[in-house]
C-alpha cells in the first residue's frame, strides 16, 4: 500500500505540473483574445508588474549571420519571475515568435537563478530584472538596404504574495546590411553581464549517490579551499530531484567539493542535471560562477570505496528488510501455509525437511529474479515502475484475489486437491512433493510486493538506480532474507525439535489459517475497488461466486460414478475459465488516477459558477470563497498549511460553511469579474461571508493563511445561522 500511495503522490505531482504547463499553454493560445477583457491583459496598463522589451546585442542584421537578442524584463519591486525549472510552483516564461520568412529563433537561454523562499516551498527565479537570451538566425537571402521587424508574444507569470499571468507583445526593428553587424554600445554592458551569469560547461567530473534521505553530489575539483568558497547552490533542471526548500550542505576536502541535499520523490535517477553556482572570494572580490553539470552514478575520485561501501550497506539492508518482511500483514497469511507444512515435515525425515526448505527458498529466489528482470526491462523502456508495480494492474489484483480465495476454500475443507488441476493457485501450493514448496515460495513473493518493511525501502530505492547486476543482486538478497527463517528451520534439526508434534490440532490450525487467507483476498478486492470502482467490485464478487461454485461442484462429484466425476471436472474447469475471462473487464473499468485520489476533503469544495452564486444569494448560510489557481505558489502554500489541515476543515464543518473554490487556472470571465468586484486582479483571494451572501457583509482574509487566521475568522460566524 505504501508503494501505491507513493506512486499516486508522484503521479498527482506530475499531473499538477502538467496542468500548470497546460494552463499556460491555454493562456497563450487564447491570450490574444484577452487583450480587451482582462485587467492584466494590456501591457501598458499601470497594473503591470513586468515591463518587457526586446533588445539586440547588435545594431544591424547581416543575412545568414546569427545574432543574439534578449527578452528583457524589468520586474516591479517585491515581485519575481521564474527560471526554466520554477521550483515548487510557478511557471517558466513562454515565448512565441513571429519572424520574417526564413528567420529562425533558438530556445531561451537562462542565466543562473536565485532561490526564492515561500515557506514551506522554494522557487527558482529572478527579481528586479532579467535578460533571457535568444539566438536569431536570419535568412541568407533577406534583401539588404531595408529593415525587418522581429516580433514575439510571451506569457510571463509574475508572483509576489499573489500570482498574475501577464501576456506581453514585444518587437524589435533593425536594418539589414551587407556588412558584419556592429555591437550596440548601449547594450554591451547588459549582454556582458548576462553572459557572465550563464552556466558554463563544467570542467570537472561530477558524480552522485542516492542514499536513504539524501542526494549527494561529488565534484572532482581540486583547486578549491575552504576559505575560498563562500556559498554553493544547486538548481536541478528537473522537478523531483531534490527537496527544493531543504538546506544545501557542502564540504570541501582534498578530493573536491561535496554537496548534500535532501532527495526528492524521483527514484529513477540515471543522471542529475542542473546548474551549480559557486560564490568564491578571489583577490578581495566576491566572484560568482555557474556551471552546467551532469552527474552520473558513482563517487568520483572516491568511486570504488564509496560504491562498494554503498553496495555492501544496501545488501545488508536488503537482507534485514527481507527478514522483517515476514512480519508484514500481506505476507503473514501466505506464510501461515508454510508454517503448517513445516509442522508436518518436522516429524518426517530430516532430508525431506531440508529439501523442502531449499525448494521453498528456490521458489522465492526465482520469483525475485523474475521480478527484478521485469522491473529493469520496463524501466529500460521508459516506464516509471517500482516495487509492487504489478499490483497497479487491476487484472493482476483480481487474479491474486481468486488464487487466495481458492487457497482459503481448500484450507476450509470446501474441496480437496487430487491429481486434477482444479484450484489454480491452491493446486500449485498444495501439490505433493517439492513442487508445492516451490510454488508456495513464488506465491509468497507475489504477496510480499504490496508491503514495505523497515530497511527494504532504502535497499530497493538504491537498487533501482544501480547497474542491472547490482539491482538484481540486491533484490535476490531481499528474497533470501524473506526465505531465511524457514530455510534455517528446515536445515537445522535443533530448531525443528522446538516445533510441536502432529495431531488433531493441525486440522484445526489448517481451518483457522484459512481466515487470514480470506482476509488477504478481501483486501485485494478492496484494492481492486479503489482502482476500478463499484463495477470492478461487481466483477470480482461474480468471479468469487463462480470459484465457489467450481469448488463445490468438484467436491460434490468426487465420490460419484466416473461419468459424473468427469462431468464435475469439466463443469468446474468451465466455471473457472468463465471467472478468468472476467479479468479483462476490470482493466476496462479502471478509474483515472485523479479521480482515485479524490478525497472527501477535496469533494467538500464546490466549484464556482454564476448559478452557484445566485443560489447562495437566497440563503443565509455562511460561505467561504477560495479564489485560487494551480500556478499560484501562495495558493498552494495556503492549501497545504491551512485550508487542508484537519482542524480547519473541522471548523468549517462545525459552522456549516459552504466552501466554494474559484479555480482561475484557466480563463474564466465569471471569476475575473468576481475578483474585480472585490478590488483584486489576481489570486489568491479568500472571502468569508459570515451570515451568507444575502446579508452582504463579508471579510477578506490575508493572502498568507495559517490555521489560526482561518479559525479566528470563522469565530465571527454566528452559530444560529441557517444550515443546509
Amino acid at each position: 500500500m505504501s508503494v501505491l500511495s507513493t506512486v499516486s503522490q508522484i503521479a498527482a505531482k506530475r499531473v499538477s505540473r502538467w496542468l500548470i504547463g497546460l494552463a499556460i499553454a491555454l493562456l497563450l493560445w487564447i491570450g490574444l483574445g484577452w487583450g480587451d477583457s482582462a485587467v492584466w491583459a494590456n501591457p501598458s496598463a499601470p497594473e503591470n508588474r513586468v515591463q518587457a522589451s526586446l533588445v539586440s546585442e547588435v545594431t544591424s542584421i547581416q543575412p545568414g549571420t546569427s545574432m543574439w537578442v534578449a527578452l528583457h524584463l524589468k520586474i516591479r519591486e517585491g515581485w519575481h519571475v521564474y527560471w526554466q525549472n520554477p521550483g515548487d510552483s510557478g511557471a517558466a516564461p513562454i515565448v512565441r515568435w513571429s519572424l520574417p520568412e526564413g528567420f529562425r529563433a533558438g530556445e531561451l537561454v537562462y542565466p543562473y537563478p536565485e532561490r526564492l523562499p515561500v515557506p514551506p516551498l522554494m522557487n527558482f527565479g529572478y527579481k528586479d530584472e532579467v535578460y533571457y537570451l535568444v539566438k536569431i538566425t536570419p535568412a541568407a537571402n533577406v534583401p539588404t538596404g531595408q529593415s525587418v521587424t522581429l516580433r514575439a508574444e510571451g506569457e510571463i507569470l509574475v508572483c509576489k504574495v499573489e500570482c498574475v499571468p501577464e501576456p506581453k507583445s514585444v518587437s524589435l526593428t533593425l536594418p539589414v546590411t551587407a556588412e558584419p553587424p556592429a555591437q550596440d554600445p548601449a547594450m554591451a554592458a547588459a549582454f556582458t553581464r548576462v553572459r557572465q551569469a550563464l552556466p558554463q560547461p563544467s570542467p570537472w567530473s561530477v558524480s552522485f549517490a542516492v542514499e536513504e534521505t539524501t542526494l549527494r553530489l561529488r565534484v572532482a575539483v581540486t583547486n578549491l579551499s575552504k576559505g575560498q568558497v563562500r556559498a554553493v547552490e544547486f538548481f536541478p533542471y528537473q522537478d523531483g530531484v531534490m527537496e527544493n526548500a531543504a538546506d544545501q550542505a557542502w564540504t570541501i576536502d582534498s578530493d573536491g567539493l561535496t554537496l548534500t541535499v535532501k532527495r526528492g520523490y524521483r527514484d529513477d535517477l540515471t543522471t542529475v542535471d542542473g546548474v551549480l553556482v559557486l560564490q568564491e572570494q578571489l583577490d578581495g572580490q566576491t566572484i560568482t560562477q555557474a556551471f552546467d553539470i551532469r552527474a552520473v552514478p558513482g563517487g568520483g575520485t572516491a568511486t570504488s570505496s564509496t560504491s562498494l561501501a554503498l553496495i555492501g550497506k544496501t545488501l545488508l539492508l536488503a537482507l534485514l528488510g527481507g527478514v522483517v518482511l515476514n512480519l508484514m500483514p500481506c505476507v503473514f497469511p501466505v506464510l501461515s501455509l508454510k508454517a503448517l507444512t513445516i509442522a508436518q515435515q518436522a516429524q518426517r525425515s530430516p532430508r525431506q525437511a531440508r529439501i523442502g526448505g531449499l525448494a521453498f527458498t528456490a521458489g522465492v529466489l526465482v520469483s525475485f529474479a523474475l521480478l527484478a528482470a521485469a522491473l529493469l526491462l520496463l524501466r529500460s523502456l521508459g516506464q516509471q515502475v517500482g516495487w509492487g508495480f504489478q499490483l497497479q494492474s487491476p487484472g493482476f489484483v483480481l487474479i491474486m484475489a481468486y488464487v487466495l480465495f481458492a487457497v482459503g476454500l481448500s484450507l476450509s475443507g470446501a474441496f480437496t486437491i487430487g491429481a486434477s488441476i482444479m484450484g489454480l493457485g491452491s493446486g500449485l501450493t498444495a501439490r505433493p512433493g517439492y513442487s508445492g514448496e516451490f510454488f508456495t515460495g513464488m506465491l509468497t513473493t507475489v504477496m510480499a510486493t504490496p508491503c514495505t518493511a523497515p530497511f527494504m525501502a532504502t535497499a530497493v530505492s538504491v537498487a533501482l538506480v544501480q547497474p542491472p547486476g547490482v539491482a538484481i543482486a540486491v533484490l535476490l538478497v531481499l528474497g533470501l532474507g524473506l526465505a531465511l527463517p524457514y530455510l534455517l528451520i528446515s536445515i537445522t534439526p535443533a530448531v525443528r525439535r522446538w516445533l510441536p508434534k502432529p495431531g488433531a490440532w493441525m486440522e484445526v490450525l489448517q481451518q483457522f489459517l484459512a481466515f487470514p487467507i480470506y482476509g488477504a483476498a478481501a483486501w485485494l478486492v478492496w484494492v481492486l475497488t479503489q482502482q476500478t470502482g463499484t463495477n470492478g467490485l461487481a466483477i470480482a464478487l461474480t468471479g468469487l461466486v463462480l470459484i465457489s461454485f467450481a469448488a463445490w461442484l468438484h467436491q460434490k462429484t468426487q465420490l460419484s460414478r466416473q461419468v459424473w466425476r468427469r462431468v464435475g471436472m469439466v463443469g468446474s474447469l468451465a466455471t473457472l475459465v468463465l471467472a478468468v475471462t472476467l479479468t479483462p473487464l476490470v482493466n476496462q473499468n479502471a478509474v483515472p488516477p485523479d479521480q482515485r485520489n479524490a478525497t472527501p476533503q477535496v469533494s467538500a469544495w464546490q466549484p464556482y459558477s454564476a448559478q452557484q452564486v445566485a443560489s447562495l444569494q437566497q440563503s443565509n448560510q455562511p460561505v467561504f470563497f477560495n479564489f485560487t489557481a494551480a500556478w499560484c505558489v501562495t495558493c498552494l502554500v495556503n492549501d497545504r498549511v491551512a485550508l487542508s489541515q484537519p482542524e480547519v476543515i473541522a471548523a468549517f464543518q462545525a459552522k456549516g460553511v459552504r466552501l466554494i473554490k474559484a479555480d482561475w487556472t484557466n480563463r474564466d470571465p465569471d471569476i475575473t469579474q468576481a475578483l474585480s468586484r472585490y478590488g483584486h486582479s489576481g489570486v489568491p483571494l479568500y472571502v468569508l461571508y459570515p451570515s451568507g451572501l444575502s446579508q452582504g457583509r463579508f471579510q477578506i482574509l490575508p493572502k498568507m493563511l495559517t490555521p489560526a487566521i482561518v479559525q479566528e475568522a470563522l469565530a465571527t460566524v454566528p452559530n444560529s445561522v441557517t444550515r443546509r
